[in-house]
């Protein structure tokens, strides 16, 4: 009898949490995948629910099929691609002889979404074919790319500073803070920061190449100069939180285990590999994950700063659904470009789950 009290007054507290999971998250992520499923104008079907049309699966046929679609491997007969197959498959071969790799699923795991995001670059159309939604897999490329950048850019960063800062001392702890403060700009503010920076005329970064007689370069016009620009945004602004999670890490390793090695003649970089990236290789996973997941999703920087271009060069799967949803007032297509983000982002967070279950 004490137990269904118990549990009847467990219930009461958490009902207006349920109230407000059902009616902001529940309901409206239901909503989002019925709507995918219709032919959905949002001024039509305001003015009238009627003129939502039922299509099924046709809104994801035309995002993701297409005709004559190949891999195309002669993308890849570039020095920079050469260069860059070259450098990841050395140091993951050095990673191996060296028994780095061994039980850090976290380094395992960058250079599998190294070369997943490597060769995502060869699935394209040849010419005689082509994707119903061009636009839609530029969209994915392009957030792949700039997520796996930022999402290391942070992680490798943040790293060696937690490293860099993980003594005591006023000094530290004002760094510390500094980069921590980071966090609390609001993205718009950040994008207009950012574009004051990197304007081509006027901006911060031309006048120092000028100053050093060379020439703008135009940042916002160029392809890879506008993603460089998104991207950098972007860790600037999300590194404080990976720095913390770091320290914490780095504090959890037990000061013996430096004394053994140093007593042992062990080097700065032996220590490194062998003690200090073993000791934080599940926060390392953690974070690596996290960025993943949460730069998959970037919109404000891209939106504000270059609007997806130039050519759709910066466009990411969001801004790609909020242009559907909002400016081109096709909802139901804008629904299932969100659904299939859900998924993609869904396939991470299981990973994330899976290894860290795995390594308990």
């Amino acid at each position: 009898m004490k137990n269904n009290k118990d549990n009847f007054f467990g219930y009461i507290f958490i009902l207006p949490f349920l109230l407000l999971f059902v009616s902001f998250l529940l309901y409206p992520f239901g909503k989002l995948f019925y709507i995918s499923f219709f032919e959905w104008n949002i001024m039509a079907v305001a003015m009238d629910p009627a003129n939502a049309i039922y299509v099924g699966f046709e809104n994801y046929y035309y995002l993701l099929a297409g005709e004559g679609v190949w891999f195309d491997i002669s993308v890849f007969f570039t020095p920079i691609k050469i260069i860059t197959f070259s450098i990841l498959t050395i140091s993951l071969y050095y990673f191996y002889t060296k028994e780095i790799l061994k039980n850090n699923i976290g380094l395992i795991f960058f250079f599998f979404y190294a070369y997943v995001v490597y060769f995502v670059h060869g699935i394209q159309p040849t010419e005689d074919a082509y994707w119903n939604d061009d636009v839609f897999w530029k969209s994915i490329r392009n957030t792949m790319v700039m997520d796996f950048f930022s999402a290391y850019a942070i992680t490798f960063i943040a790293l060696i500073i937690a490293i860099g800062t993980n003594h005591t001392g006023k000094i530290y702890i004002v760094i510390r803070t500094l980069f921590w403060a980071t966090g609390g700009v609001g993205v718009a503010a950040l994008s207009i920061i950012m574009v004051q920076i990197f304007n081509t005329y006027g901006g911060i970064t031309s006048n120092f190449l000028n100053f050093f007689g060379f020439k703008n370069f135009p940042f916002f016009i160029n392809m890879n100069g506008s993603r460089f620009v998104v991207i950098f945004a972007t860790v600037w602004w999300a590194i404080s939180l990976p720095i913390m999670l770091f320290l914490a890490a780095l504090q959890q390793i037990p000061e013996e285990r430096y004394e053994a090695a140093k007593i042992d003649g062990a080097t700065k970089s032996e220590i490194f590999w062998h003690i200090t990236l073993p000791g934080i290789a599940r926060m390392f996973l953690l974070v690596s994950l996290l960025q993943i997941i949460s730069h998959w999703q970037i919109f404000g920087q891209a939106n504000i700063m270059t609007s997806g271009g130039p050519a759709d060069a910066t466009r990411t799967v969001v801004l790609m659904a909020y242009d559907y949803a909002f400016r081109d007032m096709e909802m139901g297509q804008g629904a299932a470009v969100s659904v299939i983000l859900f998924f993609i982002i869904g396939f991470f967070v299981f990973i994330q789950f899976k290894t860290f279950k795995e390594n308990e």
